[in-house]
């Protein structure tokens, strides 16, 4: 099929397009939950300058910025802890995600 330019002028108005009810409830709680999984949330939290600048270091030595080795290392340490009290707690798993 060729291929020609697309020239706006062309355009006929289509006028708005309505969904089924049952199709719109479906987007929006496909664009629901979206949002939900890619919403971030911000941490803040306050340590001494020696604190830092150590975490600083080994950053630097893993090659990455700061708060990602912080991510990073948090979230590998708290994988390791649910694991541990899964073990303690004769094998009750503990939710890697937040449920609410």
């Amino acid at each position: 099929m060729p291929r020609g330019k697309f020239d706006r002028k062309k355009l006929k108005p289509a006028g708005e397009y309505v969904m089924e009810p049952a199709t719109s409830a479906k987007v929006e709680a496909m664009i629901s939950a979206a949002d939900k999984e890619i919403s971030e949330t911000r941490v803040n939290f306050r340590w001494g300058k020696e604190q830092l600048e150590l975490v600083k270091s080994a950053a630097a030595l893993m090659g990455v910025p700061y708060q990602t080795y912080i991510k990073h290392v948090v979230y590998r340490q708290c994988l390791q802890d649910l694991k541990t009290a899964s073990e303690v707690h004769g094998g009750v798993q503990w939710s890697t995600r937040s449920e609410f």
